[in-house]
């Protein structure tokens, strides 16, 4: 139930092959650098907590570089028996900023990094309640929802309920802001007829009623409000560098992740969020 189930995906592995043949010498690249170009490369580094590139990092320890293609329309997130209590708590844990005490005493970024892991975390129970009972032999013809799971998990908590929205208005006003620039944005692969599906579905999504409809929760959130609350510069770039490294430290946590759609749905999920937070 945990196992992966990898697409072999012909085409895209003999794209794979080709961008990784040696080309003709006539071909190099010409990597000549002129001298203000090299300061500004060599002084632009992700440890500039007031450089635009600090956060770019920030979904480092999340391996994307892999061989193997994953159809998640053939790997949905659902039960799969494997009980991951122990990873929450120590992600729970994670999540301190070199404090003590509870969520009465975490400051402002901490407060919101703790909301959108709960948010995700009840994303994810709602994810398994839905599709909780396999098929059965005279039973069920396809998977069915638990309603009692969700409720124990999540619809009984409203300080849950209200961090899935809160996640959930971070996610949409990401997305609005992005918008712009996901709209022209040309998809490509191998496949021209999946490229144009491709585009074709980002722009329904950002022209959909959803977001416009939506636009009065975007108020949830306000980036702006986060390492800014008037105290020294170096206690700003401090929480960055907390905030950042808390994050990615989680991300290693979902290393420890035994079940590998399990796995693969918790990291795809923290890279959706890392992604916002670059974004926003």
């Amino acid at each position: 139930a945990c196992a992966v189930d990898v697409e072999e995906d012909n085409n895209k592995l003999d794209f794979l092959k080709k961008i990784s043949t040696p080309r003709a010498i006539t071909d190099l690249v010409d990597r000549t650098i002129s001298s203000p170009e090299a300061h500004v490369i060599s002084t632009s580094t992700f440890e500039d907590c007031d450089s635009p590139q600090f956060w770019l990092d920030i979904c480092t320890n999340i391996a994307t570089n892999t061989s193997n293609f994953v159809n998640l329309q053939r790997n949905p997130e659902r039960w799969t028996g494997y009980n991951g209590s122990h990873i929450w708590a120590a992600i729970y844990q994670e999540n301190c900023f070199r404090r003590a005490g509870g969520i009465e005493h975490m400051c402002y970024e901490e407060r919101v990094l703790y909301k959108l892991l709960s948010g995700m975390h009840a994303s994810i129970n709602a994810h398994i309640a839905m599709s909780y009972y396999p098929p059965s032999k005279g039973k069920r013809a396809d998977w069915e929802p638990n309603p009692e799971r969700l409720m124990k998990a999540v619809g009984s908590h409203p300080d849950r309920v209200k961090n899935l929205h809160f996640a959930y208005a971070v996610l949409l006003r990401s997305l609005h802001k992005v918008g712009p620039f996901l709209y022209h944005y040309q998809f490509t692969t191998t496949d021209e007829s999946q490229d144009v599906q491709t585009q074709a579905l980002v722009r329904r999504l950002l022209d959909s009623h959803i977001l416009a409809s939506c636009e009065p929760a975007f108020g949830g959130f306000d980036e702006r409000m986060m390492f800014s609350d008037g105290t020294s510069p170096s206690t700003i770039a401090t929480l960055k560098r907390d905030f950042k490294g808390v994050f990615q430290n989680i991300s290693k946590l979902l290393d420890c992740v035994t079940c590998e759609k399990c796995r693969l749905h918790g990291k795809l999920a923290l890279m959706g969020l890392g992604t916002a937070l670059k974004i926003l």
